[in-house]
């Protein structure tokens, strides 16, 4: 065999061999984010009959959760941390963050349960928030979030024309096995609402920020659709946030957020948080050098506290 067939036989085989290599990484990933990601320990005591609220937390990176523990921890008191820390005795969560930080089951609502057990997202003061209010009552919160992610793909239902994103069928999957795991310990449970804070990394092209309101609508309907066996009498409320009207980062945050304007104005099931009239912010943490994409540790709070005003305002409605 001549040196140079040899040659183009060993650089073929090393072409398919990294072919593999980068083939199979990939379809670990893949395996990875379709993984059966959803077995539960079983933490939670027998709920004989006791019914409960659910809500559910979905969307990108700050639903996920950068804010610090450290900075929260400075910019409050003693007391109230530790209230933080230690967790709610009515308020239960089974949280999945970007596969870096997850519960693999219901534990109670606290700091470290972020995107790493060093961050905390809306969950915390949506916590807060539901204790404060409503003490006695029995509440589950539902977190699935994958930071850096989009609606025109990742987390595209099967409404919209393209390929269901995997985020969504992800997401579906963990609610309905959490749901069932609750309903196993004899809870009754019921879907109040779906807290989504999302649309960042949709704001990057035109088309994209401008398809985000067919593509939100038919989100809704499909998670109202999906998960109905379980919502309240009255159906799953979807409460939606602005996201940052920073065009620096975000560079058509505009229109993505017009968007979430009209499919808010489509239902009264349907209620947007002006973040950005609120003034949460993203300039001061970390002090060295602030991480303008993602929200500050009493911004963060506020937004969890926003989002259990108005899931208050729709359960309330019911009762």
């Amino acid at each position: 065999m001549e040196k140079k067939t040899k040659i183009i036989i060993i650089i073929a085989v090393c072409v398919v061999c990294a072919l593999l290599i980068v083939g199979g990484v990939l379809y670990g990933v893949k395996e990875y984010k379709m993984r059966n990601v959803f077995a539960i320990n079983d933490n939670l005591a027998r709920g004989n009959g006791k019914k409960a609220k659910v809500i559910l937390l979905a969307g990108q990176s700050n639903a996920a959760g950068c804010s610090f523990d450290a900075y929260l921890e400075k910019n409050v008191s003693a007391e109230q941390y530790a209230a933080y820390k230690g967790g709610y005795d009515n308020v239960y969560i089974n949280y999945f963050a970007s596969g870096n930080n997850e519960s693999h089951g219901f534990v109670k609502a606290a700091t470290g349960q972020g995107e790493t057990t060093a961050h905390f997202g809306p969950e915390l003061g949506l916590a807060e928030k539901l204790h404060e209010e409503y003490p006695d009552d029995l509440f589950f919160i539902i977190k699935y979030t994958w930071s850096g992610t989009n609606l025109f793909e990742q987390w595209l239902s099967p409404s919209s024309d393209g390929k269901t994103g995997y985020l969504y069928r992800n997401l579906i999957r963990y609610v309905k096995k959490s749901m069932d795991y609750l309903i196993s310990k004899e809870y009754v449970p019921t879907i109040e609402g779906l807290c989504w804070m999302q649309g960042e990394s949709d704001s990057f092209s035109v088309e994209n920020a401008t398809n985000y309101e067919i593509h939100l609508k038919n989100f809704i309907a499909d998670v109202r659709e999906d998960l109905s066996k379980y919502a309240s009498a009255d159906g799953i409320a979807f409460v939606d946030a602005y996201i940052a009207a920073n065009p620096i980062y975000w560079v058509y945050c505009d229109l993505v957020n017009a968007s979430k304007s009209a499919v808010a104005d489509d239902s009264e099931m349907n209620v947007l948080i002006d973040t950005n009239a609120y003034g949460l912010t993203c300039a001061n943490e970390p002090e060295e050098n602030p991480d303008m994409a993602h929200y500050d540790s009493m911004s963060q709070i506020l937004l969890g506290h926003l989002f259990g005003e108005q899931v208050i305002a729709f359960f309330d409605k019911t009762e």
